[in-house]
């Protein structure tokens, strides 16, 4: 299950499915404090939401309730499937900076410890090397951590005064729900920032879509994707915590899995059970 780092209010657990491909790892760099990313938002940075992101807010908790948490921490139990259908079993500890678009993820396999971080857009290997790593995760650790990372704290995403938004006039029925398409232009990460910080210099995603679900009020799907890498992904939320005042609404489930640039689904790679389910 989540708790936050400001009043230990326990929130709902999630479940997370990945795609192999998505995502490269590329750099490593040294031990970080992670305190350095709980923070808050700045509220001198905060405009007044257009209705869509204001309805996102108010359905997951309302935006009261966003600006105290600094930090999510879950824990999990991964499967992470191979391609003949088998799996590899391991657990995750992963840590969410909503304030601060960033994510850590901490695993213990046999060979190795392994701690990888995404911060605006900046992806570093903490602790391990890629040799160590037996799970079919090696190579995708960006990927995975954007996905969760995107899919919980969806309408802090939609906040982003870097990321520009365009709500599709008309709505689109999917598997018998009417969602709202609402498109994202992702500004590009300096590349010489990355390098001074021993982060990886690879390019994120540069486009997406936040599904929003008109009947639950919440963005349970996101489509990311890098056209010039020919990478994409699509991410889903499901089983949402019920409504209660003064708490945030997180998927203890995730859907995540490689897409086409329809946003059509491809396999399955990946599940996490979130402890305490």
């Amino acid at each position: 299950m989540f708790k936050t780092a400001v009043r230990d209010t326990v929130l709902i657990g999630f479940v997370a499915l990945i795609m192999t491909g998505c995502g490269r790892q590329v750099a490593e760099a040294p031990q970080g404090d992670a305190n350095l990313l709980a923070t808050g938002p700045d509220d001198k940075a905060l405009v007044t939401p257009p209705d869509y992101v204001a309805a996102a807010l108010e359905a997951s908790g309302g935006l009261s309730v966003w600006r105290q948490q600094t930090k999510l921490h879950a824990s999990g139990v991964v499967k992470l499937y191979r391609p003949d259908g088998s799996f590899y079993l391991t657990e995750h500890d992963i840590e969410i900076y909503p304030w601060s678009n960033a994510i850590r993820i901490d695993a213990n396999e046999p060979q190795a410890r392994f701690v990888w971080q995404l911060a605006e857009g900046r992806y570093q290997v903490l602790e391990g090397k890629a040799p160590q790593d037996v799970s079919p995760l090696a190579g995708s650790y960006r990927a995975y951590a954007d996905a969760v990372l995107q899919i919980v704290s969806a309408p802090v995403r939609l906040l982003d005064e870097a990321v520009e938004l365009y709500r599709e006039p008309t709505p689109m029925r999917i598997e018998g729900q009417w969602y709202q398409r609402i498109t994202a232009k992702f500004s590009p990460v300096n590349a010489s920032a990355m390098q001074a910080q021993s982060a990886s210099a690879e390019t994120g995603w540069t486009d997406g879509i936040y599904f929003l679900n008109r009947g639950a009020g919440l963005v349970d799907m996101i489509w990311l994707g890098n056209a010039a890498r020919q990478e994409y992904l699509l991410v889903r939320g499901f089983d949402y915590s019920a409504e209660t005042e003064g708490k945030l609404r997180v998927p203890s489930k995730i859907e995540i899995f490689c897409a086409d640039a329809e946003g059509n689904a491809r396999e399955r790679f990946a599940q996490v059970d979130v402890s305490g389910r």
